[in-house]
């Protein structure tokens, strides 16, 4: 492989979401979910009979649209029948259906912000409110002299080597 493709790979080759139902030829219904880079359709592993894969390509230039591309077989390895499923579409290979159910958020939008409950603080560790924005002079004094004391002792501290 050349050097810096390893790169160029893993950034176009989207990552699978959402689940994939299946109903196979005798009308059960399956459903996988999806994740990672490729999924494997197995009995062992889904209860699916035959063989499949399942991975995600870029169906759009600038890579703004995602497919699932799907290769089964109801009888094993050999005669792959393969299709692309759209986000919400469906397609049918070798007597099974498959539907693509993709998570409503796209991966790389930016998450909205939670309404807090009722009554509830924005910050639970905030001070409570005062009555005015003085402080005591005791407090101010106390406070003055250890913040002096820290000072001093992170420069001493940094010219220590």
């Amino acid at each position: 492989m050349a050097p810096g493709s390893n790169g160029w790979f893993r950034r176009r080759s989207p990552r699978l979401s959402g689940t994939l139902h299946i109903l196979d030829a005798t009308g059960r219904e399956l459903a996988v979910p999806l994740r990672g880079k490729a999924s494997l359709l197995t009995a062992g592993g889904t209860g699916l009979r035959g063989y499949g894969e399942v991975w995600a390509v870029h169906t759009t230039a600038p890579a703004a649209e995602t497919s699932l591309m799907i290769t089964y077989s109801r009888s094993g390895r050999g005669d792959l029948a393969s299709g692309l499923c759209a986000a919400g579409q469906t397609i049918v290979l070798d007597g099974a259906t498959f539907t693509w159910r993709a998570p409503g958020v796209p991966p790389n939008s930016v998450p909205r912000q939670r309404q807090a409950p009722a009554g509830l603080p924005r910050n639970l560790r905030t001070p409570p409110a005062r009555s005015s924005n003085t402080r005591s002079d005791q407090a101010s004094a106390v406070g003055l002299r250890s913040r002096l004391r820290n000072m001093v002792r992170v420069v001493t501290q940094a010219t220590r080597h």
